[in-house]
């Protein structure tokens, strides 16, 4: 797994590059902290440039969360759709891949996690409509586990939002190159995950 939504081609331009290099100032100074003319430094292009594919620094906010949010899901639900049949092992899966392309896509993850309280509006709502969905498929497995008496949890809303809340804070400790990598924080990950849902022994 790697950024592949946000590193674009060598020598590629356009909105590919734009958002990945939206992604690097997003993440440096924040939404706040960051002018259209330093995106567009960064980009090595002119902000009218910018202002073709993006009206203002909230469509460029929403283009990336959007993306991310499509990652991150899709790479969840395959993982998932591959583990078998059996609850345990498509939750263990579901959260490990979740959780890696947190450890895997820094940048993107970071901004995705803090940044969205700027967007207002129909732009909000869509996102939180999307972070629904992605909440969706952890709510799903956790609710059969608990209906089979696999998962003892007596509250599988609750516990469903606190493995969420815990994955995402992996965004503001890991940094590539530490002692765990990506794989082995995934996994350890999933283990916390299985421990809040009350695993049967």
């Amino acid at each position: 797994m790697n950024e592949r939504s946000f590193t674009p081609p060598e020598g590629a331009g356009g909105r590919p590059a734009m958002l990945a290099s939206a992604v690097k100032v997003f993440a440096e100074r924040g939404f706040h902290g960051a002018s259209m003319r330093q995106l567009a430094a960064q980009a090595g292009v002119t902000q009218s440039n910018f202002y073709n594919y993006f009206p203002g620094k909230a469509d460029i906010l929403l283009a990336i969360l959007r993306e991310a949010i499509a990652a991150q899901m899709a790479l969840t639900q395959q993982a998932i759709d591959e583990a078998g049949d059996d609850v345990v092992d498509r939750f263990r899966a579901g959260i490990t891949a979740f959780v890696r392309y947190y450890v895997d896509n820094p940048e993107v993850s970071l901004v995705a996690t803090s940044e969205l309280r700027y967007l207002e509006g129909d732009q909000r709502r869509e996102v939180v409509a999307e972070r629904d969905r992605e909440q969706q498929i952890f709510a799903s497995l956790v609710s059969e586990g608990a209906a089979s008496g696999v998962f003892q949890t007596p509250h599988p809303h609750e516990a469903t939002l606190a493995v969420l809340t815990l994955c995402s804070g992996v965004t503001v400790w890991f940094r590539p190159g530490g002692e765990l990598g990506p794989q082995e924080v995934a996994q350890q990950y999933a283990r916390f995950a299985l421990s809040l849902v009350e695993v049967r022994a």
